[in-house]
């Protein structure tokens, strides 16, 4: 890390712009943490029309179509700031003459991790392509973070790990349910950390305080409207989630408009057509981004007792039966991938119980704990621990370290390329 902020101070020594690419929260992470250096950069790069030419956190955004200008690759420097895109965008440089370390840094190599701190174990829905919807024993912790011990694990992070610009404050709990939570958003961002936030808005909690706290992200989730809504979003409510999404569109109007918000849209077999193209218009009245994506099983546990000759639990069979792109044709892509690295190991996943996950994609803590304390044991011990897990071995024998990553191609995500 200190080798490639030396590299990034010499870039500007040289005379070379500094720009982002991605104007995502970990984009927005990675401008904040340059700025805290002294680095200040000259613009985003983003394929959302939407936000092209506006002005986020004090800088332009400009379109992808920036690095084919001539002599680009040697009057920029860009540093890619997307999690999953970047082998795609490093690629997409590399065929326009730019240079990994001459005329850009890939976001692993100058950030090796991210960071997910689950404030809420918690969480109200039991959406049957989770496994909270057909939960069986151990189950995980039901704790909710205090703002203490948030306060103490920000610090940790500062201390180990001081390029961190933003952190996830979710994974597997609804964070709204934390009371703490605008008060642990504005004392991340107090210490120059961004938040991302995700809910299914199917708690009413006081949404002015938590807009007022300034999430840099919040991501909402639905799958299908009225009826068919609480389908997939199972235990949810529509009209609940219609009138709080309408009071978060207003409320980041009249409070925050440049935080990003968007519905990431699960695609079922009951979700598309008609319906999806409703929730399209709803979110371009509301200025909220669309993101339509083909739903999957997201708990790994599941995946790999299925790939191993056990059947999945009936929540899931229920929920494979409406997928758009079944779990074999998902599993068939990724093992295609299977030389890939893991992205999720990259990520360090602490629980609401301050317990450390050796995967965030596996839900149980059995197998798939690496400490009890992540106060208590080193970073360093922690990455040691995550290389000799067993879990990731059994994972990368059937490819599913790569299942998750290729329902994000088959939405037709990866169009950001396009300039």
């Amino acid at each position: 890390m200190i080798a490639s902020l030396e590299l990034l101070i010499n870039k500007v020594a040289e005379g070379r712009r500094i720009i982002v690419y991605g104007a995502g929260n970990q984009g927005r992470g990675i401008a904040l943490a340059l700025r805290e250096r002294g680095i200040e950069p000259s613009a985003f790069i983003d394929r959302n029309p939407k936000i092209q030419g506006c002005i986020l956190a004090g800088i332009p955004v400009m379109p992808p179509s920036v690095i084919a200008e001539p002599g680009a690759a040697d009057s920029i420097f860009v540093v890619v700031a997307a999690f999953f895109f970047e082998r795609e965008i490093s690629a997409l440089l590399d065929s326009y003459g730019f240079k990994r370390l001459e005329s850009y840094i890939p976001y692993s190599l100058l950030k090796p991790h991210d960071y997910t701190v689950e404030v809420s174990g918690v969480c109200n829905l039991r959406c049957i392509s989770c496994p909270r919807g057909g939960c069986h024993s151990p189950e995980r912790p039901a704790t909710m973070m205090d703002l203490d011990t948030f306060k103490l694990v920000l610090a940790k992070i500062r201390r180990e790990d001081p390029f961190v610009g933003n952190i996830q404050l979710y994974q597997w709990g609804e964070p709204t349910l934390n009371k703490h939570l605008p008060e642990m958003i504005r004392h991340a961002r107090e210490n120059a950390i961004l938040c991302a936030v995700s809910s299914n808005l199917n708690h009413t909690t006081d949404f002015r305080a938590l807009i007022e706290a300034r999430p840099e992200w919040l991501r909402l989730s639905a799958s299908g409207m009225e009826g068919n809504y609480e389908i997939t979003h199972t235990g949810g409510n529509w009209e609940t989630f219609l009138a709080n999404i309408e009071i978060v569109a207003k409320l980041r109007k009249d409070i925050y408009p440049e935080m990003k918000v968007e519905l990431y849209y699960h695609q079922y077999k009951h979700s598309i057509g008609e319906q999806q193209n409703k929730m399209a218009e709803m979110c371009n009245r509301l200025d909220i981004e669309f993101h339509p994506v083909p739903a999957y099983l997201i708990s790994l546990d599941d995946v790999l007792a299925y790939c191993t000759g056990h059947p999945l639990p009936d929540s899931a069979q229920r929920a494979r039966d409406l997928l758009l792109v079944d779990l074999d044709e998902g599993l068939a892509h990724a093992r295609r991938e299977a030389a890939l690295e893991c992205d999720a190991m990259r990520v360090i996943m602490i629980n609401a119980d301050l317990s450390v996950s050796t995967c965030m994609m596996f839900y149980y803590p059995e197998g798939n704990t690496v400490t009890n304390n992540f106060l208590s044991t080193p970073l360093e011990e922690i990455i040691t621990l995550r290389t000799k897990a067993t879990l990731c071995k059994k994972c990368k024998k059937h490819a599913i370290h790569r299942y998750c990553g290729t329902y994000a191609k088959f939405s037709g995500e990866e169009s950001f390329l396009l300039i």
